[in-house]
């Protein structure tokens, strides 16, 4: 029995519970870009922090990559066009993901759930920020800015209730992970522990 075959029943279960948690939680953002209530409770930063804490330093790109595409078929099919918000939100993704790959080894959750929460605040700060650079609709003084943090454009939702449901997302998340972090059979074993199965399958 080789290595890779004696690694096959913790991976396969935990890289299986990953797809799906990602591909279902993609579902949610196309079906909640239709629902008007349900106005940005797509985990973002939780599939791209998380996602990339997840799957590690292997596959850190996999939640970005879904997350730029969905991005991408959003801006397509409700119109809005390729528009210059791509610029900043592709990017940010992308770096997201990659921070949480530096946590993929140590397992814990605490760390994954603090990691995208601060994610999630940096995007809504940023993103707000840029909006109010780019966007004539705002005056561009300090009030301006505040006013893209806070309350937002006429005509529209107050732009803190996008934290809110950001973080509330998130955190729902964070917790369905969990057990892909707590659970034995799920989890990735230690560099110790595939030391320790390597020699012994080498010397049995």
């Amino acid at each position: 029995m080789n290595l890779s075959q004696s690694q096959a029943p913790i991976k396969m279960p935990r890289v299986f519970f990953i797809t799906l948690l990602l591909v279902l939680t993609l579902f949610h953002r196309l079906f909640a870009s239709q629902v008007e209530w349900l106005g940005n409770t797509s985990p973002l930063m939780a599939i791209a922090f998380g996602g990339g804490m997840l799957l590690g330093r292997r596959f850190w790109w996999t939640p970005a990559l879904l997350l730029i595409v969905s991005d991408i078929a959003l801006a397509l099919f409700n119109g809005w066009g390729l528009g210059s918000h791509l610029l900043f939100t592709l990017p940010f993704y992308v770096i997201v993901a990659l921070a949480g790959a530096t946590f993929a080894r140590r397992q814990n959750w605490g760390a994954m759930l603090g990691g995208t929460l601060t994610a999630s605040l940096l995007f809504y700060l940023l993103a707000n920020t840029f909006a109010w650079a780019t966007s004539p609709a705002y005056a561009h003084t300090f009030g301006g800015w505040w006013q893209s943090q806070t309350s937002g454009l006429p005509g529209f939702p107050p732009a803190w209730t996008f934290l809110r449901n950001a973080l509330v997302s998130d955190t729902i998340w964070c917790l369905l992970a969990a057990p892909l972090f707590f659970s034995k059979a799920l989890a990735l074993p230690s560099r110790e522990a595939l030391k320790l199965k390597h020699e012994t399958v080498l010397f049995s």
